[in-house]
Formats: structure tokens, sequence, C-alpha cells
């Protein structure tokens, strides 16, 4: 197991206040739950994986207000990847984090139990594999990977999606050389010809052509959809679950709040542009194939399943004892979810 480390956090106070300090862009979403306004705001805590567009959700929940509006004042803590955000919330840090599905996979894996309290957004080909256009791989070619040195972060969705590529491509996993780096250091390595490409989102991907004067490009990815789905989740554990149910409440109610004004805005990445250095029109691109909507349903565990066979698979992770679906299917904490919009459940 990995011990949690809270050196290099970045730990910001946003107080979202109700009544007049509310936010304009929450006075334009109107009020949410009207009788809840005036309470005074209890404590939470939040730890993001990276400050990026994959947690527009929870992101556009605080510019927006929701977390203001369901009573709550929210503190966040922001880590490298949704692996550390989680470790955070396990060791007791925070109430909450937000991560994708695989760094789940693996703490399940090591027999930690994450809470998955909301399943918010889902994409396919945000995660890139990008490339040097001088060295020798056509990226129309998944194939001519072969050979080639690879980089991503080791024990997240950057690496599960590359394996997945691999099988998409006709390759092996040992077709190429897997290489541990942090986000903030691919780009550099492979503009300075350390590696071959890197698997990480398309953000990064950005970024790489930018910094490398034009010298990068992007894998097709036309098909990768039947081999590849992300889930973009928040994640509790049982002593928030048993001892604080209406923060659990709240948070589902902010997020809810934050998916309808996504799907009612145009303008919502407005809202978030300058939280990650993003130009709006450039997050709105980046998304543009993501599945805003708050739902817990079988492909969910489907791909939680197909995850962890594949860490299992891969030396990365031991089986653990008994049924991987009953072992994560029990992970999912629905009942609030369904107490207040039924038809967001449709799990057997």
């Amino acid at each position: 197991m990995t011990v949690f480390d809270p050196s290099g956090i970045r730990l910001n106070r946003r107080r979202l206040l109700t009544g007049a300090a509310v936010t304009a862009g929450a006075l334009a979403a109107g009020p949410l739950w009207a009788g809840r306004a005036q309470a005074a705001a209890a404590k939470a805590t939040l730890a993001y994986g990276s400050t990026g567009y994959t947690w527009a959700v929870p992101f556009v929940a605080e510019a927006a207000g929701t977390w203001a509006e369901a009573g709550f004042d929210l503190s966040t803590m922001e880590f490298e990847s949704g692996r550390d955000s989680m470790q955070a919330l396990l060791a007791g840090s925070a109430d909450f984090s937000a991560s994708t599905d695989t760094p789940v996979v693996f703490a399940v894996l090591q027999g930690l139990r994450p809470l998955i309290l909301v399943n918010y957004s889902r994409y396919s080909r945000d995660m890139k594999i990008v490339v040097r256009k001088d060295g020798g791989i056509d990226p129309a070619r998944p194939a001519s990977l072969k050979g080639r040195r690879i980089a991503t972060r080791v024990g997240t969705s950057g690496q599960y999606m590359l394996a997945k590529y691999l099988e998409f491509a006709g390759l092996a996993p040992g077709d190429v050389e897997v290489v541990d780096l942090t986000p903030n250091n691919m780009t550099s390595a492979l503009v300075r010809g350390d590696i071959d490409g890197f698997a990480w989102s398309s953000q990064s991907a950005v970024v790489a052509e930018r910094q490398s004067g034009g010298k990068t490009a992007v894998m097709t990815q036309d098909g990768l959809e039947k081999f590849f789905q992300s889930h973009q989740l928040l994640l509790t554990t049982e002593k928030v679950v048993k001892e604080k149910p209406e923060l659990v409440t709240g948070a589902i109610r902010a997020l809810q709040g934050a998916e309808r004004r996504i799907l009612a805005d145009g303008g919502w990445a407005d809202l978030i542009s300058r939280r990650i250095h993003t130009p709006p029109k450039q997050i709105l691109e980046a998304t543009s194939e993501f599945t805003f909507k708050i739902a817990f349903d079988d492909r969910f565990v489907d791909d939680l399943v197909a995850e962890a066979e594949w860490a299992i698979a891969a030396g990365l992770a031991k089986r653990p004892p008994g049924d991987l679906r009953a072992l994560f299917r029990g992970l999912i904490v629905e009942s609030p979810l369904k107490a207040v919009a039924p038809d967001r459940v449709t799990l057997s």
C-alpha cells in the first residue's frame, strides 16, 4: 500500500457562502434548495486529482455555488492524480475525493475500501497517445507503437488506456516499454527524446504541441470506444457515510446542480476556465465527447471488473478472494442517489 504523503498538497479555501455572497453564476442558475439557504454552512473537504477539465462537474459545482446552496462550506486540496487524491481521502484528510475509476480498482485490489458515491461523467477519447512526429511512429497506424518507450502514470487511467490501446492496435502488453512518469514531466521527456510518446489527457496533448513547436502528433482513436471507457467518480468512506449522512446527500445535490448547469448553459466552461488555465473554447472541444450524467448502471460495474482483470493479468495486483463483480458492486453507495433520482440507478 502506498503511504499518503501530505507534502506537495495545494490547499485552497473556497468559502462558498449563501445569500449575497453566492456567485453570479449561482444566481443565474436559480435557487436549488430554498429552505436551506439561510442554514449555517457545514464543513466539507474535497480532494482533487490535478486541476484539468476531467473534474468539470465538481469544478462547476464550486463555481456555480451549488455546494453553498446545499448548505456546505467547501475546502479543497489538489494533487497531481486521482490516485493521490484518493490516498488523502483514505488517510482521513478529506470527506470526498475526485478520481477516475482505475485508481479505485488498484486500491480495491490492495484491500482498501473507497466507496463510490457518484459516477458523474465518462469518456472514451479524452486520454491520448502523444508521439513525436520525427520518431518514426505513424499516428494513423496504431501498431507502429511496437518496440517504443511510452510514458504514463502507473496505476492510473492513463496506464489502463495505454493497455487497451495496445489491444486495439493488435499488440501485446510487452510490445512497448512502459515508463512511469508524473504528468508534469511527460512533455519535457518527449521533447528531449527520452521517450517516444506518452499516454495522458488531451489537455497534455495540447501542451505538448505548444511546447514542442508543433513537433508532436496524436495517435488515431477511431474505434477505441469499443475497448476503453473511463468513469469520473466522487469517492467517500464508510466513516463519512455513517457519521455525516447529511454531507453525503448534500454532495449528490451539489453535483446534480452542476450537471443541470452544464446541460442547460452553453457558456458553462467560462465558470472554470481560469481555474484550470484553459480557454473556454478548448474546454468545450475537449469535453464534447464526455457524457455528463450522474448514474449507476451495469456497464459501470462491467468496466470496473474488466480493469481489475487486466491489472491481475498484468501482474500489477493479486486476485482477491471471492467474486470480483460482487466486490466492486458492494462499494457502490447507491441508496442516496436512488432516494433523490431513482431513474438514475439501474444496477442489477
